[in-house]
C-alpha cells in the first residue's frame, strides 16, 4: 500500500518495509510517507504490527526487507542513537534522582550543548508544557499528568526531526487523557515537529491526528484523515474498528465506485447504497451504516423493526432495532427521544430509514 503526502521531502519515508519473526510475518511489505510537521497516528488492535512498525522506524528492529528514510536520508542501517528522532513511552522513564529541569536538560548535557544554551532550551521546553514553575521538583513530587508533560518536554528539547509516542496516555485516568489529547496536539503545532503516535485508542487517533494509518494483522488497511477514515472506510475492518458501525452482509451487483446500487440482504430484500470501489461482477460485500445516520420514527416509510434494547449514554441513547432478523444499532440523541419519541420502550414497533448515500458498500 502506498500513500504519499504533498511535501517534497517527507519527514519519514518507508519503502517496501516488512518484518518477519520466524514463520510469522508481523508487518507485511508496505510503503508509507509521513509529512514534515504532521501528527500521524498508527492505529490498530494489540498484535496488529503497529509497535513493530514503530520499532523499525526507530531502529530498535531491523527490517526483513525495505528501507527507512528520515528527511530524505537513508537510516535503515544507522543505530538508533544516531537517528534524528526521540521517543516518548507510557512509562515516562524519568530519572527519579534528578529534578524536573535536570531531566529535561539531560540529553542536551549528553550532547555537550553549551551550558547556557542547554539551560535556555530546557527552560523553553518546560514553558511549552506549562511546568516552568516546577523545575526544581523531583518526579515523585508530580502528578501523573505532570510527569507526562516532563517526558514530552524532554522528548522535544533537542529539536528532533521526529518524535515517536508509544501509547503515552495509557497510564492516565480518562479525564486527564482527554485533556492531554488536546495538549499534545497544541504542543505538536507549537514545536513544529513530526509526531508519530502509536495507539489502539480510536478516540485518541481521531482527536489529534492529521492522518491515521489503520493496521490489522500486519497490513495497513487505510491511510487518510480522521474524517475520511470515519466517513469513507475502505474495508469492513476499518469500519468496525473506528467508531460504531452497522455491518450488513449483502450481495452486490457490478458497478463503478461512487454509483448507487440495489444490494440484496437476506430476510429484508434490497437496500440501496453506494459502492466504495469498482465491482466487476456480482459478489458478496458489506453495507456500512453509522448508527447516527439512521432515522427512527413511529410510522412513515422505511423498514419496520422492533426495539430490542435501550441504553442510556448521557447525551444520547443507543437503540437496538431488529429488522427481519437483522439487528441495527441506532444512535438517538436524548433531545430527539424526548421530543419526537416520548415513552419509547423495548418491544415497540418503529420505522427506520437512511439516505442511500449514507450506506457505503465495500468488498474487502
Amino acid at each position: 500500500m502506498t500513500t504519499q503526502t504533498t511535501t517534497s521531502t517527507p519527514a519519514v519515508e518507508i519503502s517496501g518495509i516488512s518484518k518477519q519473526f520466524g514463520d510469522h510475518l508481523a508487518v507485511q511489505p508496505l510503503d508509507l510517507e509521513i509529512g514534515d510537521n504532521e501528527f500521524f497516528s498508527i492505529l490498530g488492535p494489540s498484535g496488529c504490527g503497529k509497535t513493530t512498525l514503530m520499532r523499525m522506524i526507530t531502529g530498535f528492529e531491523t527490517p526483513s526487507s525495505g528501507r527507512v528514510r528520515l528527511g530524505g536520508v537513508d537510516v535503515t542501517d544507522v543505530p538508533t542513537r544516531n537517528r534524528d528522532l526521540n521517543m516518548l513511552f507510557q512509562s515516562y522513564a524519568l530519572f527519579p534522582h534528578l529534578t524536573v529541569f535536570e531531566n529535561v536538560a539531560f540529553e542536551l548535557r549528553v550532547r555537550k550543548v553549551a551550558k547556557a544554551e542547554a539551560n535556555a532550551r530546557a527552560q523553553a521546553a518546560l514553558e511549552l508544557v506549562k511546568l516552568a514553575h516546577l523545575g526544581e521538583r523531583k518526579p515523585d513530587q508530580l502528578s501523573g499528568g505532570q510527569r507526562q508533560r516532563v517526558a514530552l518536554a524532554r522528548a522535544v528539547v533537542s529539536g528532533p526531526k521526529v518524535v515517536l509516542l508509544d501509547e503515552p496516555l495509557g497510564a492516565l485516568d480518562q479525564q486527564l487523557r482527554k485533556e492531554m489529547q488536546f495538549e499534545l496536539k497544541r504542543m505538536q503545532r507549537e514545536v513544529g515537529i513530526t509526531f508519530i503516535y502509536v495507539t489502539h485508542d480510536q478516540e485518541e487517533a481521531l482527536t489529534m491526528s492529521d492522518r491515521i494509518a489503520v493496521m490489522s494483522e500486519g497490513v495497513v488497511q487505510q491511510v487518510a484523515s480522521p474524517e475520511e477514515i470515519y466517513d469513507q472506510p475502505q474495508t469492513r475492518f476499518v469500519a468496525g474498528f473506528i467508531g460504531s458501525c452497522n455491518l450488513i452482509d449483502v450481495t452486490v451487483p457490478g458497478g463503478a465506485a461512487g454509483t448507487q446500487v440495489a444490494a440484496t440482504v437476506a430476510g429484508i430484500g434490497t437496500l440501496n447504497g453506494v459502492l466504495a470501489e469498482d465491482v466487476t461482477r456480482e459478489q458478496q460485500g458489506t453495507m456500512l451504516i453509522r448508527p447516527e445516520r439512521i432515522e427512527m420514527r413511529r410510522g412513515g416509510e422505511g423498514l419496520v423493526g422492533r426495539v430490542e434494547s435501550l441504553t442510556f449514554l448521557g447525551e444520547e441513547w443507543q437503540v437496538h432495532v431488529n429488522v427481519s432478523g437483522t439487528t441495527l444499532k441506532v444512535s438517538l440523541s436524548s433531545l430527539v427521544r424526548e421530543i419526537e419519541l416520548p415513552g419509547l420502550a423495548v418491544g415497540e414497533e418503529l420505522t427506520v430509514s437512511w439516505r442511500p448515500e449514507d450506506a457505503r458498500i465495500v468488498i474487502r
